[in-house]
């Protein structure tokens, strides 16, 4: 659920899938209040695709959200379809539509001439998940995502006597994905070293080309993809010493399950010896966090609810609202198996409410969205 110029969007955009071949122009739109109401407030939207079910939700969703709750807005949507091209054809079609807002989510960081566009068009606009020149920054924390899940992870594996001696920590990185995306795993492993007393690292000097961390950690690259997880894990598995306990961190869940399924076929998967924290908040990883023993952490971004706050940051801008930081926080939250279903509807994946706003995006509740779907805690 990558990141670029302050890169890509972190589970996600690891998770980026190949362009596809799209409209520019959907033919579709949210509409409800009075289509052409002097009080309906008009967004373009261009989706990073429509054809993958982790970006389609947004569209969905927020398609959802606007006719149960009423909203007087009305959304016209845009496929980048992966494409770059797409996405600049898309924003010129996009500042023609001269709405009151546009949102926008980037497919890479070649944003330079979409920025120009939007910018010129003096539209208030949104990018999500991936920086853009001119438009503010709406994006999750994968830092926090990476701290929050090791010390989760670090408390239960001390808890059962692992540590420097006894241990190897597995991270899986996205080396295309940018540095924004891979500061979960490489903050993970900072904040997790000194829980089990490992050679304290700075996470900055972990980067795309880091294999050995020291005597206790290797990084791979699994793409954010599950066959070339499966098989950078199943390379490296000789140079983990046969009796270690194995701790398993990666950027996205598709590439966690792909690790995972290599360290099963290798004998290395037993629940008293393994452990693993998710990212993405998936139905997959929400599954394993409930039922998977060895699974006790999972970084929820919820990515079917971006598009409300994307729509209360659009109305907040239109109103001259200036973002108090330089990125909106998107929810998030690292679930334990306590709080899981404190979020999600028991035995579901479906979301019950979201995090409480932040500093960052307290200003959203101006936009007056946010109010109206009633689902954050606290508002």
């Amino acid at each position: 659920m990558h990141r670029p110029v302050r890169l890509v969007v972190a589970a996600c955009s690891a998770l980026l899938l190949a362009a596809t071949a799209a409209c520019g122009d959907s033919g579709n739109s949210s509409d409800a209040g009075a289509a052409g109401g002097s009080g309906t407030f008009k967004i373009s939207f261009s989706n990073y695709t429509e054809s993958a079910p982790l970006f389609r939700v947004i569209h969905t969703n927020l398609d959802k959200a606007v006719k149960d709750t009423g909203a007087d807005v009305k959304v016209k949507w845009y496929d980048n379809g992966g494409d770059p091209a797409k996405m600049l054809q898309n924003a010129q079609l996009m500042v023609r539509d001269k709405p009151d807002a546009i949102v926008i989510y980037p497919v890479s960081n070649a944003t330079q001439g979409v920025g120009k566009v939007l910018g010129d068009s003096k539209i208030p606009c949104v990018s999500v998940n991936l920086d853009t020149a001119t438009c503010q920054f709406l994006n999750i924390d994968n830092r926090a995502l990476g701290e929050g899940t090791a010390k989760i992870v670090g408390d239960v594996a001390k808890q059962r006597g692992w540590n420097a001696s006894n241990t190897t920590v597995l991270i899986g990185q996205n080396a295309a994905a940018g540095e924004q995306v891979n500061d979960c795993v490489s903050y993970f492993y900072s904040t997790i070293a000194p829980i089990l007393g490992m050679e304290p690292v700075d996470a900055k000097a972990i980067t795309a080309t880091t294999t050995k961390i020291g005597a206790n950690a290797i990084q791979f690259d699994g793409g954010s993809q599950l066959q070339p997880s499966f098989d950078a894990v199943k390379n490296l598995l000789p140079s983990v010493p046969k009796g270690n306990n194995i701790i398993l961190y990666t950027v996205n869940n598709d590439s966690t399950k792909g690790a995972l399924r290599a360290l099963e076929d290798a004998g290395r998967g037993d629940q008293a010896k393994l452990l693993m924290g998710g990212l993405g908040g998936d139905e997959g990883g929400i599954k394993a966090l409930r039922d998977d023993p060895r699974w006790v952490a999972e970084g929820d971004i919820f990515v079917s609810w971006w598009g409300e706050y994307a729509v209360a940051m659009a109305q907040a801008l239109a109103k001259g609202k200036t973002p108090p930081k330089d990125v909106t926080a998107l929810p998030q939250i690292v679930l334990d198996k306590k709080t899981v279903d404190q979020y999600h509807q028991p035995g579901s994946v479906d979301v019950k409410q979201l995090p409480p706003l932040d500093p960052s995006n307290e200003y959203l509740r101006d936009g007056g969205f946010l109010q109206l779907v009633k689902n954050i805690k606290g508002l």
